[in-house]
Parts: C-alpha cells; structure tokens; sequence
C-alpha cells in the first residue's frame, strides 16, 4: 500500500510538472506569436514607407510647375507677362533661373549629351553654344532682345531633345506608344507660337512660356522613374557580374 501511494505521488508530482511546462510552452508561444505579429506590421510599414518614397519625385517637389491665370509658374515664379499684369523683370528672371536649374538638374541626372550648355546662376540664368553665351534675364526690349531671344531658343532646344531622347528609348523599349509632348517644338515655336520677344505681343509670348513650361512638367515626370529603371538594371548587372564595376562618371556636354 504504502508503495502505490509512493507512485501515485510520484505521478502527480509528474503530472504537475507536465502542466507547468505546457503552460510555460504556451506563455512561450503566445509571446513569440505577439513577437511576430509586431515585426510583420513594422515590415509592412516599412514597405509602404519604401513605397511612398519610391513614389516621391525629388524634381517635382523642389520645382513646382503649375498655372496661375494666363501665366505658367515654376517654384512660384510668373513666367511671362500681359498689359493687363505687367510681371516685374525679377520676377521673371526667377522664373527662368528656376526652369534653367531644373533641365540642368534633369541633364545631370539622365547623362545625356546635347548640344548646349545651360548655367544655372539664381535670376542671372545664361545658355551657352560653341559661339557664344546668351543672357537668359531682363529686363530686356521687344524692339530689340535679340540675346535674350537666342538664349531662349536655345534653351526650347536643350528641352525638344529631351523630348527625341524619351522618344527613342521608348523605341528602344518596345513601348507601343512613344513619348510626345502635349505641345510640339519645331524651331522658336511652341505649338504654334514663338518663344521670342522681339516685336512680339505680351500675350502670345507669355502662352508660348506657359506652353513651354507644360512640356517641362510632363518631361521631368518622366525622369524619376528613368532613373530608377536604371538603377535597377545597374543592381542586376552588379549581382550577375561582380568585380567589373560600371562606367558611371560620364559628363554631359549640355550641363558643362
């Protein structure tokens, strides 16, 4: 008798320890359960953090481009003026340094070789050929601005080859539709209507900048996602071919 009892303790001591532990193994699970709850909602915020900044477009934020009335602004700045709103000079000028830093910005980004080069130099913004350098600010005549048209013109060329340049590497991709701008370039003119200042009306001048400026917006949409298009063929090239590093200081004749 006296050793049923000794087994029948012995057991129970047993069965107590067998509930401690599932206990402990279930206190165990409900925090590595919670533990884990925890660290898949940080991934998905970090995710969807990852995200928005994919999304994000530098360019965009620094170099707003929008309308105000008639005229096309960037970072705020009224490009063009009407008799009715005689835009100050400076005013332009800020203008035309902010959409100068912009393509600028954009050609640095992109690598692409162009025929002009633009310098961004605040409210003083210049463009540059193999002849000369044309003053991109005013205040300026309509008799006669003939430095300030050139600049202008100028800079409408460095913006249409950005436009060929999408275009063809659209080719380049198969893409069944190409890229264009919503407003055509050909030479001085903007759909139709010329960029210069000379002997021209306030009015068509300043559709032919809000014109401009809309192509600007639509060209450097365009740029973030090129960029990270090449970045992620540069990381599977550097996964598939480790110890051949990549070319990547190649200089742009149009930024200088």
């Amino acid at each position: 008798l006296a050793s049923l009892s000794a087994a029948a303790a012995d057991l129970d001591s047993l069965e107590e320890r067998y509930w401690n532990d599932v206990n402990d193994l279930e206190l165990l699970l409900r925090a590595h359960t919670e533990e884990r709850g925890a660290l898949l909602a940080k991934i998905d915020r970090a995710g969807q953090r990852l995200q928005l900044l994919k999304n994000t477009s530098v360019l965009y934020d620094a170099f707003k481009i929008w309308h105000d009335g008639p005229f096309g602004t960037i970072s705020g700045f009224r490009l063009g003026r009407t008799p009715e709103v005689p835009v100050e000079w400076d005013e332009i000028n800020a203008a035309w340094g902010q959409a100068v830093l912009l393509l600028h910005t954009m050609a640095q980004v992109m690598l692409m070789m162009i025929q002009h080069r633009l310098l961004p130099m605040g409210s003083h913004p210049r463009v540059a050929d193999k002849r000369a350098t044309y003053d991109l600010f005013g205040p300026v005549s309509k008799l006669w601005s003939a430095n300030y048209d050139r600049a202008m013109v100028a800079y409408l060329a460095c913006l249409r080859e950005f436009g060929e340049h999408a275009k063809k590497k659209d080719l380049q991709g198969g893409k069944p539709t190409q890229f264009n701008f919503p407003f055509p370039i050909d030479g001085d003119k903007v759909n139709n209507h010329t960029i210069k200042l000379t002997l021209n009306k306030d009015v068509r001048w300043t559709k032919a900048l809000k014109f401009m400026l809309a192509n600007l917006k639509v060209r450097h949409h365009v740029v973030p996602r090129t960029v990270r298009q090449r970045r992620w063929r540069r990381s599977r090239g550097a996964a598939c071919n480790l110890g051949h590093p990549q070319q990547l200081g190649r200089q742009s004749s149009f930024t200088g």
